[in-house]
């Protein structure tokens, strides 16, 4: 009997924590080939299957855009740290780092929350 009542105390607590959110990072990755006019841009897409929060971003030393997946703008970051708490609905998005003038390649982490 001793240990039957804190057995159901416990398992009491257990019953009203709340679930864990999950989380998904995208990245993005940015190389401007000035000599030849061209560039490459890759990275893995943030998929949300419910609205989330950006929690984390790494690197984006330059800055970076969220773009949906029809190319408009979500949200544009010079300073990386700003996009943290940033909102965004369901969807697909892509992110697109920003180059500095000198070294012309970047890449950039973007965590989300949901």
């Amino acid at each position: 009997m001793r240990f039957f009542i804190p057995a159901i105390a416990a398992i009491g607590i257990l019953a009203v924590q709340p679930a864990a959110a999950a989380t998904v990072t995208a990245t993005g990755s940015l190389v401007m080939k000035d000599k030849y006019n061209s560039q490459s841009h890759w990275g893995r897409h943030l998929v949300l299957p419910s609205d989330g929060k950006v929690v984390r971003v790494m690197y984006g030393t330059y800055g970076f855009s969220i773009l949906d997946m029809d190319g408009n703008t979500v949200g544009d970051f010079l300073v990386p740290e700003m996009a943290v708490g940033t909102t965004l609905a369901t969807g697909e998005y892509r992110i697109v780092p920003y180059v500095c003038a000198k070294h012309r390649h970047h890449h950039v982490e973007v965590t989300v929350e949901y």
